[in-house]
Parts: structure tokens; sequence; C-alpha cells
């Protein structure tokens, strides 16, 4: 397996919101919940717990390698700080639970880490439940992993993965060896461009099912730092922490977790059309402006009233608490 950063670049810390978060109008969703302590798994390089960007918001999570636990290669923290940064992320009230897979190990550390969400999942309270996992790495088909994918999948927890950086901006060809990526079952990611068009290196398929901000992305980095980072590593964070935030606003409105299904529904509401190929750059570009049209999972007929004026009188309130409502006549 191998990890999706296509460029690194040194950068000092900035007090602007990053350009990437406002491109998926992420400030938009805050107004409702910044995630609500909803917990995301990183299958990474490990995570600099000690990062302002993350303080007070990791689980404990495990190191499968021989290394120590420490992310000396960075990009783990870099993807975490894009899901969940305090000023740099997607969804800055999420918390990163961090599985180290990266470094010296005998071979089956991405099973064991799989294997290791389900066995956490099965005992935890409701609140603390992996909610999703980001994978920003790719390699050969692994079936007993893919199987463990699909298990996840299956309960709930969504499984984001990056496309892969074989990209030669022609959707006619297909870069499909960037496995888990061309596979069923995750929520797959291309990269874009600050001007949203699809970034020349990441891979097409028809597996990719949405893009996002993949190049020049400004996250944190082991130290106390920054670094900008391009590849499909970069844009799948976007979408894990976009599904961390709707899995947190669904708890708030329903009182408890989403089905997978609920979520997915809900999240490919969140895209925006661009008219590229979609073996580029799948349904759209993220695209999280929080609107109630994009959040109806059920239509509810309400009242009975035998006058215009109750009928009225009950439409107005239901559009007063931010439902769409319209009286009907029989």
């Amino acid at each position: 397996m191998g990890l999706f950063p296509y460029k690194t670049q040194d950068v000092s810390p900035q007090k602007e919101l990053p350009w990437n978060i406002q491109q998926v109008n992420a400030p938009s969703f805050w107004q409702h919940t910044k995630g609500g302590g909803v917990v995301v798994a990183v299958v990474d390089t490990g995570l600099d717990v000690s990062h302002p960007e993350f303080a007070g918001r990791t689980v404990p999570g495990r190191n499968f390698t021989a290394d120590s636990a420490a992310d000396v290669e960075g990009h783990g923290t870099h993807v975490a700080g894009i899901i969940a940064g305090a000023t740099c992320g997607v969804a800055p009230g999420v918390r990163i639970m961090p599985l180290k897979v990266f470094g010296k190990a005998d071979g089956f550390q991405f099973q064991d880490a799989f294997r290791f969400i389900r066995e956490y999942n099965k005992t935890a309270a409701p609140g603390d439940k992996v909610v999703a996992v980001n994978c920003s790495w790719g390699g050969p088909y692994d079936a007993q992993l893919h199987y463990m994918i699909r298990e996840l999948v299956s309960d709930g927890v969504g499984v984001i993965v990056s496309a892969g950086n074989s990209g030669d901006g022609n959707p006619e060809t297909a870069e499909i060896f960037s496995w888990p990526g061309f596979l069923w079952e995750p929520i797959t990611v291309g990269a874009l461009n600050q001007d949203g068009q699809p970034a020349g290196y990441s891979s097409s398929y028809d597996g990719i099912d949405l893009g996002a901000p993949g190049t020049l992305i400004y996250s944190a980095w082991p130290g106390g730092g920054y670094k900008l980072l391009s590849g499909t590593s970069m844009a799948a964070p976007h979408v894990t922490g976009a599904y961390a935030l709707l899995v947190a606003a669904f708890k708030n409105r329903e009182g408890r977790l989403p089905t997978g299904d609920e979520i997915e529904g809900i999240l490919f509401k969140h895209v925006r059309a661009t008219g590229v190929d979609e073996r580029l750059s799948g349904a759209g570009i993220l695209d999280l402006t929080y609107e109630t049209k994009r959040w109806p999972l059920y239509r509810v007929q309400t009242g009975a009233f035998f006058n215009e004026a109750g009928a009225i009188a009950t439409k107005e309130k239901l559009v007063a608490a931010g439902f769409s409502a319209y009286p009907v006549k029989y």
C-alpha cells in the first residue's frame, strides 16, 4: 500500500480561512454543527496528537507498526487537519482516532486497523462510535480487507478513499490500479484544483463518486507546523469531514445515528455539478451549503383542518421552523 500525496510545500501559519474550506462552503454548515464530537478514524501514518489543531479532540487509537506511534512522515497529521483541524478543517468539532499503519510491520496492519474499528464499534457508546474512516492510500487488491470494508459500510460506517494520483488528464484513460478506489462500497474522491476543475494528476475511472479540493491544500504538520500538500490524499478528507458533519446534524435532528444509506443519500445532495466528465470528478464538487431542501428524508403530512385559516397557520409554523410546507385542499 502507498500514500497519495502528490507534492509538498512548507508554509507559515495563515490567519484567513483556507481557500479549500471556502470552496466547499463548509462555514455555511457550521451554523448548525461543527461536528458535535463524532469520531472519525484516520488510517494513515499516525497523528501529532499534541498539535494545537486537535487539542482535546482525539480518541485513543492504535499503532499497528513496529515504530513509535509518532507521525514522523506527516501525512496522517495533514489529512486529519483537513478533516477536523480547528482552523483548517471541514469539521472542526470532530474527534480523530489515529490508526497508524505505515511503518515497520509484518504486512497485515491494514486488516488489523479495520478489524480494530469493527470491534471498537461493537462496545462503544453511540456518541463514541466511529462514523467514518479516511483512507488516503492505495495499492494491490486485498480480498480480506475488501470484506472488512464491506462489513463496516453495511454497519453504517462511511469509508472514504482517494482516487489515486496516476491521472493523465484524459477521462478516456482508466487508471484503476489504485485499490480500494475502484471498489463499489467506499466513497471514492477525485482531486480538483482551485478553479474547481479536475487536477491533471487525479486518476480517472467510472468508480469515482465526487470531487473535492486536492491541490496546494493547507493543513497541519507534525511539530505544530503547517504545509501545503497536493494529491487525492488531500481530496478524500474533505468528504470525510463532510460525512461527519452530516452525521452530527442528523443525530441532532433525529436523536439517533443514521444508517449509511441515509447519510450517503444526503451527502450526494451536497454536490454541485461541474459539467466535467464524471470519470474525473463523479457527480461533481462537494458543496456543504446548508439548504433544507437538501435534507428531506421523509414527506410528512400534518394536521387535519376543516378550514383554510387553520391549514395556513400550521403551514406558517412549519415554514418558520425551517420545513418546506404547503396547504392541500381535499
